[in-house]
């Protein structure tokens, strides 16, 4: 096994925490986009949290390269955490690191189809809440829009990204065009990760079954040479008591 290094161990410490601040800016996000901050004061107590929670990022993430011995490999196997600092708006995107979390007490023979499992499920929540508050973001108050609230954006989100795409609702913005592109990319991926994994199940099963009938198979065959060689041991044994028989007469 592995030595755990300096980052590693900074990772699982401070994992729990990252992910709470990044729910946290889901709220602080929601709270912006919606407006449904009621005071002044509370608008501003938000938009300090955005910063603060965008300077915790930026902390953990000089840390980690810090800590790192590859620092150029860490930068490109870690490009969800980098532009969770350059653009502030993806930063909920370190979110999906509470997926290893949630199905760590798994069974490991489970744990490989448990984790794309649990993965694909927050992803998609995740990206859905998210696109449906850009995507109004951008939309509301533009020339011709067909976005009145909230609803209508979570609406266009989920028809979407089920590749249904009702066109009741439809961007008219170029940013909405640009979040629409974002999660119709997203819901192709996601039907063909379905269909993959249900395929790989169906093919595990298929195979499960077809080696428990070579196993039957081959225990039929022994079987039946085992009977075989009994018969031809009783019939040899008849012979003899036969021939004993005459031979006494």
């Amino acid at each position: 096994m592995a030595p755990v290094t300096r980052r590693q161990l900074w990772e699982r410490r401070t994992n729990p925490l990252m992910i709470a601040l990044a729910l946290a800016f889901l709220a602080v996000y929601a709270v912006q986009v919606l407006d449904v901050a009621p005071t002044p004061l509370v608008h501003r107590l938000v938009d300090g949290g955005d910063i603060l929670i965008w300077a915790c990022f930026v902390l953990d993430y000089a840390v980690r390269l810090g800590l790192s011995t590859d620092r150029w490999r860490f930068v490109r196997t870690h490009p969800i955490d980098l532009i969770a600092i350059l653009l502030p708006p993806f930063r909920p995107l370190r979110a999906l690191r509470a997926a290893p979390l949630l199905i760590g007490g798994l069974h490991r023979s489970r744990l490989t189809r448990a984790r794309l499992a649990v993965f694909v499920g927050t992803t998609s929540v995740l990206v859905m809440f998210l696109c449906s508050l850009a995507f109004l973001d951008a939309e509301r108050g533009a020339p011709g829009t067909k976005i009145s609230g909230y609803g209508d954006a979570l609406w266009w989100a989920a028809v979407t990204v089920t590749t249904v795409g009702y066109g009741d609702i439809y961007p008219v913005t170029g940013e909405g065009r640009a979040v629409a592109l974002l999660l119709m990319v997203f819901g192709i991926g996601l039907i063909s990760f379905a269909i993959g994994t249900a395929t790989s199940w169906v093919v595990d099963q298929l195979k499960s079954v077809d080696a428990s009938a070579r196993r039957t198979d081959r225990e039929v065959d022994e079987l039946t040479t085992e009977v075989r060689a009994l018969r031809e041991e009783i019939a040899r044994l008849g012979r003899e008591g036969a021939a004993d028989r005459r031979t006494r007469d």
